[in-house]
Order: C-alpha cells, then structure tokens, then sequence
C-alpha cells in the first residue's frame, strides 16, 4: 500500500508545527511515504528548506499552504504546476498584506480567482453552504479531507466529512493533520499550543490535542488505520501525482512593462551601459574596457540576469533623484 500525507505543518506554522522541515522530510523518507506535502498556515516559509531535503533523501516533496479564508473554513492548496505555484505565490502575499503582522485571510472569490493550477482539499467537515462555491472553483480538484485521530469526536467528524463529500459530489481523501514528525515531539507541540493561548500546560487542558497522533505515519499504520476505506486512502497518491510543482523549475523572471518599446531587456542594458560608458569617458572608452564591457555582457545575457542589473539601475536612478546616497 503506498500512501501520500497531504497535510502537514512544520514549525514555521508558528507555535503550532512542532518540528522542522528537514525532520519532516526525513522521517517521511524513512517511512517510505509516496510523496509529503508540507502545508504551513498562509505562508510558504518552509517550502525551501523542505525542497533541499526532499532532493537529499528522494521524496516527492508537494508545494502548498492552508489558507485561511474570511467567509469560509481553512482549504489546503497545492501547486500542480509553475502556474499553481505563482498563483499561490499571489494568495499568500494578498492574504498577509491586507491584514495586520501576523494575521491572515482572504475572501473566497480572492481564492476562486487564482484557482488556475492549484488542487484544493478541505480538511474537514464544514457547513456545505460555505464550502459549495469553494468547490466549484475547483471543478475536478476539489477534495474534501478525513482524519482519524483516535480521539472523541472521530467517528461524528468522519460521518459529516462523508456526508459532505457525497453532497458536492467530491472524492474523500485521507490525511493525518500532521504536526509532528515523530509521537516524541509531542510534549514540545503541548508546550506551543499553551504559549500560543497564553496559559500553562497543566492550565491547557482540552486545547490540547489529547495524544500524540498527528504525527507521520507509515503508508502501512495508515493503511491500519483506514482498513474499510482504502479508496480513500489510494486517493493520496492520486492527488500527489497530480502535482509536479518544484522549486528546481522555477527561475524569477523580472517585470518588463517598463522597457522601452520593441528593446529587450538585454538590448536596454546594453543601452544603459554604453551611455554610462560614454559618461565615464568622454574622450573615448579604452579598448581594454571595452573587451571587459563585452565580456561580461554576454556572460549577464547567457545566465539571463539583465532583469536583475536593470531593477538595481531604477534603485539607484530613482535613490539619486531625491537626493539619497547610494
């Protein structure tokens, strides 16, 4: 049986993940887990650290976060593709910047409209009124989450879940609403969860989770664990194969609606720099310059780094137009 975890916090999930990204990846490598998807609350501030470690140990890694949303309940996203990744990119700097240090959220049509190469899952039961026009957004890559716990509560949320997957006509897809990559770490996810409500551990109480559960889990304990519901479980893998986002694809690519008409960005740079060249020496470049000039010219245009010395050249233009040293 090969499984895929789907929801998955680290500790840049701040006082709620318990270990780091590394630790995730690695534990997800030693359980022989198909793929992990590391899904911090509103921010992608792990996803580096987890790449770097998914290429070192051979794990699929997937990109994505849980959103939080103003009119609707927390939907975890994930990137298929360089497209998904930058729209998540956009919701992620659209839910942080209209909100106060530290807080989040977007409204559901926000979502909806960059819904474009993105995967969508809810992970767990809602109201379906707040969560119908979420899955329409997602025609064919919504999914509605189940986790079982082990808890009070499992088999009421699992029925809801259930319920509310057969209404939209969604698949039901497995996950653990991991927090820890191993049952040890719990006790430090305890002492988080009681700094983030400002009391003691032993003042705590129900806010904390009530064992050690939400941890990784090899695909065969999950396997266990979701015996009568191995559709569920397969459906993991499915949704993970769905997903070729990675960091190793993506390259910045720095904004051009200011160049000149019909000028490339390498063209505009040597432009710049030639009457830079002309200003620094009036009575002629020097032929050594010159070659260096050349040189490294062609060098910039084949890492294609022009964008970059051309965004520097506007800092210092606009620094110098008022007067700022620079």
């Amino acid at each position: 049986m090969s499984y895929a975890e789907l929801v998955c916090r680290s500790h840049f999930s701040f006082l709620r993940g318990a270990s780091h990204p590394e630790e995730l990846v690695a534990a997800a490598a030693r359980l022989g887990l198909s793929a992990l998807a590391l899904t911090d609350g509103d921010g992608l501030y792990g996803a580096v650290k987890a790449h770097l470690a998914a290429k070192e140990h051979g794990v699929k890694l997937l990109l994505g976060a849980e959103l939080t949303l103003e009119d609707g309940p927390p939907v975890v996203v994930y990137a298929r593709d360089a497209a998904g990744y930058a729209n998540l990119c956009r919701l992620v700097s659209h839910s942080r910047m209209t909100h106060p240090k530290g807080e989040a959220g977007l409204p559901w049509r926000k979502l909806a409209e960059h819904a474009s190469g993105l995967l969508a899952l809810l992970p767990g039961p809602a109201a379906l009124e707040a969560v119908a026009p979420l899955a329409e957004a997602f025609p064919g890559g919504f999914h509605v989450g189940l986790s079982r716990s082990l808890s009070a509560g499992d088999a009421a949320r699992e029925a809801r879940a259930e319920a509310l997957a057969r209404a939209l006509g969604v698949p039901l897809v497995v996950h653990n609403d991991v927090h820890t990559h191993h049952r040890e770490r719990q006790p430090l996810q305890d002492v988080l969860t009681a700094i983030r409500h400002g009391v003691t551990v032993d003042q705590a109480g129900t806010r904390l989770f009530p064992n050690a559960e939400r941890t990784l889990k090899s695909p065969g304990e999950m396997a266990r664990l979701f015996a009568d519901r191995p559709d569920a479980l397969e459906r993991t893998v499915e949704l993970a194969s769905r997903c070729d986002a990675s960091l190793d694809s993506l390259h910045y690519h720095f904004p051009e609606e200011d160049l000149p008409e019909g000028r490339t960005v390498d063209e505009h740079l040597r432009t710049l720099t030639e009457a830079g060249l002309r200003a620094r020496y009036p009575a002629g470049v020097p032929p050594e310059v010159t070659r260096q000039i050349e040189h490294e010219l062609k060098l910039i245009a084949a890492l294609d780094f022009a964008g970059y010395f051309l965004a520097l050249w506007d800092i210092v233009m606009f620094a110098r137009g008022r007067g700022i040293l620079c």
